[in-house]
């Protein structure tokens, strides 16, 4: 039999034959109009009660909403959909692009077109982040003695820990960081993620751990906490010295226990936290020098004193050959080279 259509063509399905089939399915369709609520700020997406991550921009969000509304029949196979933004005019977008699939057997190619119509509002986690939103605090104390570069290299690491996890979890950001005597305060919009960190900053850094929650308001008839985390750190660093007695130490590794190396000795020690934090705290920084070398043997090296300007012989704690100058930690009077 012929197609009812064109009369010309045996028939495939439906009556008609493969050509004027094919033109007269849609396998896959798009809404002339979609409406849809955008965050101006970030442009998360609403979906029901839920606030989807879009990639970069306001148009990514447009072509996202229009492929949530894409219908697809139940007898197509292997759908594709290729969307892209031709023409924005402050909140509104025409969104145009192609589609094929599979349709009873038969390849359908089709051009598919459709207007997103964006309210323009603040999702609940940038409006959170603008109110100064905090369900945590965490107190950065024990920073006296720590360089201004130091401080800031362990802030900006502390600030890039949290924008990497807010990538998954937008509930996660600092609201506010305030500057206090001894340390810093950083108000943390998640509580459970603000102790994560809290605590991650003890375990490598060590010192004093401590925590506190206060009752801050209900709502729906559950109480709601505010939490602050202590974290005290031990006032050095990997690379600092420490001086007890006559004997100074370089800083090699930070824990529950402090691993030390004997300038004198160059011999490995470990001693408890408490104790490392009695000794006197020395910063590379002030009292790492390099010093002119007037001669060299196998097991001696002679420097020109960094105040006296006179020879100094001193013992070399292995095999080493200097060039012009040697590097050397100069404290308390003491020469050692490193």
């Amino acid at each position: 039999m012929l197609c009812l259509k064109c009369g010309q063509r045996e028939q495939f399905a439906d009556n008609l034959c493969e050509e004027c089939f094919r033109a007269s399915v849609q396998p896959i369709s798009l809404p002339p109009v979609i409406h849809g609520n955008v965050c101006r700020t970030c442009f998360r997406l609403q979906k029901g009660r839920s606030w989807l991550e879009i990639e970069a921009s306001i148009e990514d969000a447009a072509v996202h909403l229009a492929k949530l509304n894409i219908g697809i029949s139940g007898d197509a196979q292997n759908p594709r959909v290729e969307l892209s933004v031709d023409l924005q005019d402050s909140s509104v977008f025409r969104i145009s692009g192609k589609a094929s699939s599979v349709f009873k057997g038969v390849i359908v190619e089709q051009t598919l077109s459709t207007e997103v119509r964006f309210h323009l509002q603040s999702c609940p986690f940038c409006s959170r982040q603008r109110g100064n939103y905090f369900e945590a605090v965490i107190q950065l104390r024990g920073l006296d003695t720590l360089t201004e570069r130091q401080i800031d290299e362990l802030l900006q690491r502390i600030r890039d820990e949290v924008y990497s996890t807010s990538l998954k979890d937008p509930r996660t950001f600092i609201s506010n960081e305030v500057k206090v005597r001894g340390g810093h305060d950083l108000y943390m919009g998640e509580n459970s993620h603000a102790r994560q960190l809290a605590q991650k900053l003890h375990d490598e850094y060590g010192g004093e751990f401590k925590w506190s929650s206060s009752l801050y308001g209900n709502k729906d008839g559950r109480d709601i906490y505010r939490h602050t985390y202590l974290v005290r750190l031990p006032g050095f660093v990997v690379g600092d010295y420490l001086v007890k007695e006559s004997n100074a130490y370089l800083v090699t590794k930070v824990f529950k226990r402090v691993q030390l190396k004997e300038l004198s000795t160059r011999r490995d020690i470990t001693v408890d936290l408490q104790d490392a934090m009695s000794m006197r705290i020395f910063k590379a920084e002030h009292v790492e020098v390099e010093l002119v070398v007037i001669m060299q043997t196998d097991k001696e090296v002679q420097l020109l004193h960094p105040t006296t300007m006179r020879p100094v012989d001193l013992l070399k704690p292995e095999p080493v050959t200097f060039g012009e100058k040697a590097r050397c930690v100069y404290i308390e009077d003491e020469l050692y080279l490193v």
